[in-house]
């Protein structure tokens, strides 16, 4: 009798997976669904140029993920509405369902990815190491030294990571949010060397190119030193739209469109005073 409960039991137990097991993917295709129904596609978003901002004139968003959540709406066949938020307030309002995605320039970080499932990185935010062309510093391990003096903006990454990366050098902090005023501290010999990120290096090479010619640039885009992904961060729970989502981050990033647009939007904010 025991032996036949206990078969009943199992039994009991493999129709409960066999009916998940197939009621998953009906699950799954709910948000592309409720989408396309809805004919809008939400998407949150916190300002940040030149990756999203409201336009100065129109007050309309643009950037570069406004045109890729442009590009992601006309597949899908619906509108675009975006949702503003905070930086605050953009996971939490992922949650709340607010919108059906953040479409930022979101750092996918392993704490973060506790709450919300991130896609693929459409790009790579790090730094290069720049120093002052005179020096003579060619090679990154020279950095580490007590006779090389790196500079940063106070209270950021650029001040903390050359402290953690190099700690036989010396770091100090300018309390400064004109990021030409420290740079410039490297191009005119005050100082060594410093943390800069591509987006920046472009604007400062657009709007300062005399500063930026006295730089020397020791390590390319490909190998940026503390890179991390950006991406875009959905609701756990929606495994076909993050697997729609990667499909068309993965076709942007291989044909390079992805770098193509970013481009596009610093070199437009290069041209804004």
């Amino acid at each position: 009798m025991k032996s036949l409960m206990h078969r009943l039991g199992l039994i009991k137990v493999l129709l409960v997976l066999a009916l998940a097991w197939f009621a998953a993917p009906a699950m799954a295709d709910d948000l592309i669904k409720e989408i396309k129904e809805r004919g809008v596609f939400k998407v949150g978003m916190a300002e940040s140029p030149p990756w999203q901002a409201p336009n100065p004139v129109s007050g309309q968003y643009e950037g570069f993920n406004v045109d890729m959540a442009q590009q992601i709406a006309k597949i899908l066949g619906v509108e675009l509405e975006i949702v503003p938020a905070t930086w605050a307030t953009l996971i939490p309002g992922l949650e709340a369902k607010q919108y059906d995605i953040v479409c930022a320039n979101l750092f996918a970080t392993p704490e973060r990815a506790v709450v919300v499932d991130f896609t693929e990185p459409y790009d790579t935010y790090g730094f290069h190491l720049v120093t002052n062309a005179k020096k003579g510093i060619t090679s990154i391990d020279a950095l580490n030294s007590p006779d090389v003096t790196f500079v940063g903006q106070s209270g950021t990454v650029e001040e903390s990571y050359p402290k953690e990366l190099f700690p036989q050098a010396k770091v100090r902090g300018v309390v400064t949010n004109d990021i030409a005023a420290w740079i410039s501290e490297v191009a005119s010999g005050q100082a060594d060397a410093a943390f800069l990120d591509p987006g920046t290096l472009m604007l400062l090479k657009t709007r300062s190119p005399a500063l930026t010619e006295r730089l020397t640039i020791l390590n390319k885009e490909d190998a940026l030193v503390k890179p991390v992904g950006l991406a875009y961060a959905v609701r756990p729970g929606d495994p076909h739209l993050l697997n729609f989502l990667n499909t068309f981050i993965r076709n942007a990033v291989r044909s390079g469109d992805n770098v193509k647009l970013r481009d596009k939007w610093f070199a437009e904010l290069a041209k804004q005073k």
